[in-house]
């Protein structure tokens, strides 16, 4: 990866977050400002600070670019890549763990919300998911 690309995909990275902090942010202060209640619109504004918090993320790496342009052989090197897509793959597999035992838990401790409850069906999708993303998105790289 080029030095231009990763500056370019780390700009994006910020205004696309940035964009939707803000959206859940305006969301949250007309559901206030009108008193409508679509749920607890606290959710809004703590949704809100995930992508704000993704977008000062990639801000802080961005400056540390800017600031040493040595430190862009990290995101770069071939080899640093490689080990950092090991451990992401290795924090996939601990997630996955962490949902399987979520799940069981869930349909253990409140065996009444099984095939009933919406948090029981998130959190089965979510397990899921988690088990087939890396197919699906490994068939969907071979493919372009």
């Amino acid at each position: 990866m080029s030095a231009e690309k990763l500056v370019k995909e780390t700009k994006w990275t910020i205004g696309v977050s940035l964009f939707v902090s803000l959206a859940l942010f305006v969301t949250w202060v007309i559901l206030q400002t009108t008193a409508a209640s679509f749920t607890d619109n606290k959710a809004f504004l703590a949704l809100s600070l995930i992508p704000f918090s993704a977008a000062l993320a990639s801000f802080l790496k961005l400056t540390k670019i800017k600031k040493n342009p040595k430190m862009i052989v990290s995101e770069t090197d071939e080899r640093l890549v490689a080990e950092k897509n090991e451990a992401d793959a290795k924090t996939l597999k601990v997630l996955q763990g962490i949902l399987f035992l979520s799940y069981l838990g869930y349909t253990f401790i409140i065996p009444e919300d099984t095939f009933s409850s919406i948090g029981w069906w998130i959190t089965l999708g979510v397990l899921l998911f988690s088990l087939f993303a890396p197919f699906i998105f490994r068939h969907m790289m071979k493919e372009a």
